[in-house]
């Protein structure tokens, strides 16, 4: 009598008690005092990987592999989960911003306007595999210039090995890509493909993979792609769910040359 006492008891301790906070699901939050940003040189790599959306445990492994690749060049960087690093003063320091799993609506509407002066001025960017989710504002899934995000697989088929078909190895990112590339990550579907101002560089081989229905897009599948906003370099992939990815050389090679390109030191376009 007392064990079924003492049962019940539990059981509605625990029904009452709040559930613990899922930090893959951090509450949203806006930021209104800057990070301290140091004098920098130039170029510059401001990093990005604030989440008011889902949040990524391969944050960990992308931002220091990232200020690796600006280290290698000899360039400065600056990694901050602060969103407002979006004023004039900080980002005049900067030659391009890296989405590094950022998601989610992230920016006031001040934060929103110098994010935005900074594009007009030529100022690139770079947005890394989650900059590509349903969790941004409509702003700026026009800046990426794709359709809305519709999902991804899910449970076992969640992460599949399919091959990515390089269209374009002329670009700095993709140059040293293989014609096909053998990769397995977590694939993104849109309702619609890359506007037509889009320059495709990659695109997802759908043949062989376990898809459902409404997240084929068939040829159009793309993953890497370039535009212009005015002067801005706008570079989006992808890639990059797993933690591995931020070691494989590859992966890496691509990303070098991605941000080599938006902040002006490598490839045409946007002039």
């Amino acid at each position: 009598m007392i064990a079924a006492w003492l049962a019940a008891a539990l059981l509605l301790v625990l029904q009452a008690a709040p559930a613990a906070p899922d930090p893959r699901r951090p509450a949203p939050t806006l930021d209104s005092v800057p990070p301290v940003v140091p004098e920098l040189t130039h170029p510059a790599v401001l990093i990005v990987s604030k989440t008011n959306g889902y949040r990524h445990d391969s944050i960990a492994e992308a931002v220091p592999a990232i200020e690796g690749l600006a280290k290698a060049r000899g360039w400065s960087s600056f990694a901050t989960e602060n969103a407002a690093v979006f004023n004039p003063r900080d980002l005049a320091k900067f030659d391009v911003i890296v989405f590094a799993n950022a998601s989610g609506d992230i920016t006031t509407p001040d934060q929103r306007a110098a994010f935005q002066a900074f594009l007009s001025r030529g100022g690139g960017f770079v947005g890394l595999h989650s900059a590509g989710d349903g969790s941004h504002p409509d702003w700026f899934v026009r800046v990426r210039g794709n359709g809305n995000f519709i999902g991804h697989p899910g449970g076992a088929d969640q992460f599949q090995a399919a091959d990515i078909v390089a269209l374009d190895r002329t670009h700095p990112a993709t140059r040293t890509l293989p014609a096909r590339w053998r990769w397995t990550d977590e694939y993104y579907s849109w309702d619609a493909e890359p506007a037509a101002d889009a320059h495709i560089l990659a695109r997802l081989d759908e043949s062989g993979m376990r898809l459902e229905p409404k997240l084929k897009m068939d040829t159009g599948h793309a993953l890497i792609w370039w535009r212009c906003e005015g002067r801005a370099r706008i570079f989006y992939s992808a890639l990059g769910h797993q933690a591995a990815a931020w070691s494989d050389p590859a992966h890496l090679a691509m990303l070098d040359g991605a941000i080599g390109w938006a902040a002006r030191q490598d490839g045409t376009g946007c002039d």
